[in-house]
């Protein structure tokens, strides 16, 4: 029945009734009435997975509202109702949802507001319900405006109710009554509460109710059903009907995966489990699935936890919440966002959820799965990092490298601008390059650390290499050049540290060296002797007598004559991999500053 608005200037004020309203802005009450395109969580094949789908909102919302209406009678009889069965019939659209509940109250009176019978002040008022007060048991609908709307909507509306003392049935073409009978129960008759509707084919022309949305929609309220306190021995049973052929409807509740962490208690449930191809999250405030803040409050928890702030790309939750009906505030009339507050939503589930929700994780394989995801992920994150600050050293480079001329031989990474400048003095320009390490030199455990080194992406700016291959340096031999004192021989691990987490292939094939530089350096008679430790200098001034003693503190007190002979005479320790280095390195280096602790101490 299509709506005519007799308007006839534009400020002319138009008053519309119930049916008017709800037909002419249907959007309004049961939301998008045309088809999308959108991606849906959805129950295929017992798994949820988040899909493309083209619905109307609008719809679905038709039947949503009315199982929604059988489930509160169900809560309200404390667990007695037996069943809640739903009929879908393909070919004319028909939906009939049957409870076994209580019937209507008072359903052969008259509303004494309303004075109409009371079953159509339910069916044809927007604001009328028995939900409105009674919040104790937290029941779905709460505003009075479902079933009346999906009456409004349909051309085809029928109740049949039974109470203990009463028969009542209407029935409705396009919202007018046209059939009705109240009389006394009889004994046949079973309590109860049945309802058929048909969607009006004007409001929605051609849509034909969709066999994973139905299944999706009754498999979530199952799943809801079992684990409601009040509720979890109800059956619901679900029937397609096609060509006058039955058939069961596919419901389930184990689509959550079978590896998953719960944490649990009077105020709801939150699942968790590791994403797959197509996994999705899901949400249920008091019955209505929904999405809101409480989703948000869940995944910083678990973010900070993995440290990662794109950690929840990796795992996915199902939060189903029972909420005192105080905090009681969806964003709109279909109950898609819940909009209650963060500071109020998540008080109330920190003290509910997050202690145990972290000890779980910090026991689990799942979280140990998730934290290797992640790990991956970063790492190919971090490699384009690094390849695009790469590309930006090469430009700044310039003053702190001096390449070889002609081919590639060996790389002196030297401590200091004062020993570039000496040792650029006495190499082989040919074949020898030299690189000054200026600044702080970081310790590199994660690949960001990689990314936010300066001195890290030069070496391996000029080496060509990078973690994500077994590449060869282009440098035949990297020499380590650094002081023979506490900083210097830092320095050095700190080199060795870095290539043998990142390039151990480097330590494998023997291209990583340690230069050895005098320590003192003296005269016997007109000629120079070197002497690379104190306890061989030591030794040989017992037996021997030298002058010009001169005790070399750095690489920059070396002179050119005493860089000549370095070069002249290169000793040369060359890093291994022997079976105590990861040991080592890792007291050193790793993330325990407790085993570190016990080394030095001796422990």
């Amino acid at each position: 029945m299509a709506i005519k608005i007799d308007q006839k200037n534009s400020k002319e004020i138009i008053a519309l009734n119930t049916f008017e309203a709800v037909r002419l802005r249907p959007t309004m009450y049961v939301g998008q009435v045309s088809p999308i395109e959108e991606k849906l969580p959805l129950v295929i094949n017992g798994k949820l997975l988040s899909m493309e789908k083209m619905w109307s909102a609008g719809f679905m919302h038709l039947i949503v509202e009315i199982l929604e209406n059988a489930l509160d009678e169900a809560k309200r009889c404390r667990g007695k109702m037996k069943n809640v069965t739903v009929k879908v019939n393909l070919d004319t659209n028909e939906i009939t949802v049957i409870d076994e509940g209580l019937g209507f109250h008072n359903a052969a009176k008259k509303h004494p507001k309303t004075k109409k019978n009371v079953v159509r002040t339910a069916l044809e008022e927007l604001h009328a319900g028995s939900n409105f007060t009674d919040t104790s048991t937290n029941l779905i609908g709460t505003h009075g405006i479902g079933s009346a709307v999906t009456n409004i909507l349909s051309e085809y509306f029928t109740i049949e109710t039974v109470n203990k003392t009463h028969y009542v049935r209407f029935h409705w073409d396009n919202f007018k009554v046209t059939d009705e009978e109240i009389r006394r129960k009889n004994p046949s008759d079973k309590m109860g509460t049945k309802i058929t509707f048909i969607p009006s084919k004007e409001i929605f022309p051609n849509y034909k109710w969709d066999i994973d949305l139905i299944t999706t929609y009754l498999s979530f309220k199952y799943f809801l059903i079992k684990n409601d306190p009040i509720i979890n021995k109800l059956e619901l049973r679900g029937y397609f009907i096609k060509d006058n052929k039955l058939w069961d409807i596919d419901i389930t509740t184990n689509f959550i995966p079978k590896d998953h962490i719960v944490v649990t208690n009077n105020t709801g449930t939150i699942y968790l489990w590791e994403g797959y191809e197509n996994s999705c999250s899901l949400s249920f405030v008091n019955g209505s699935q929904c999405t809101g803040i409480h989703q948000k409050v869940v995944n910083d928890w678990c973010n900070e936890y993995f440290k990662y702030e794109k950690a929840h790309h990796f795992y996915e939750t199902l939060i189903s919440l029972n909420v005192p009906s105080t905090l009681m505030r969806f964003a709109d009339q279909n109950k898609t966002k819940f909009a209650t507050g963060r500071n109020e939503i998540e008080e109330m589930m920190k003290d509910s959820y997050y202690s145990k929700l972290i000890r779980f994780l910090s026991k689990s394989e799942i979280a140990r799965n998730i934290e290797k995801s992640i790990e991956d992920r970063l790492h190919s994150e971090n490699i384009g990092k690094i390849r695009k600050a790469q590309k930006q050293s090469k430009r700044k480079i310039s003053d702190k490298f001096s390449p070889a001329s002609k081919y590639k031989g060996s790389i002196y990474l030297v401590e200091g601008e004062s020993a570039k400048g000496s040792i650029l003095q006495s190499r082989d320009p040919e074949s020898d390059a030299v690189y000054a390490m200026r600044g702080k030199v970081k310790n590199v455990r994660k690949l960001s650390d990689l990314t936010s080194n300066i001195i890290w992406l030069d070496i391996m700016s000029i080496l060509e290499i990078e973690p994500t291959n077994n590449k060869s340096p282009v440098y035949d031999r990297i020499i380590i050049a650094s002081d023979e004192d506490f900083d210097g021989h830092h320095l050095a691990s700190l080199i060795i540290e870095f290539f043998h987490k990142w390039f151990p292939q480097i330590i494998e094939k023997k291209r990583l060296y340690r230069l050895m530089t005098p320590l003192v350096v003296c005269n016997i008679g007109n000629d120079k002797k070197y002497f690379y430790t104190l306890e061989e200098f030591s030794e040989f001034t017992s037996k021997n007598k030298v002058t010009n003693v001169n005790y070399l503190k750095g690489l920059g007190s070396l002179s050119s004559e005493d860089w000549e002979n370095v070069m002249k005479n290169k000793i040369l320790f060359s890093v291994i991999n022997d079976r105590s280095a990861n040991r080592f390195l890792d007291i050193a280096f790793g993330d325990s500053s407790a085993k570190r602790r016990k080394w030095l101490e001796g422990v």
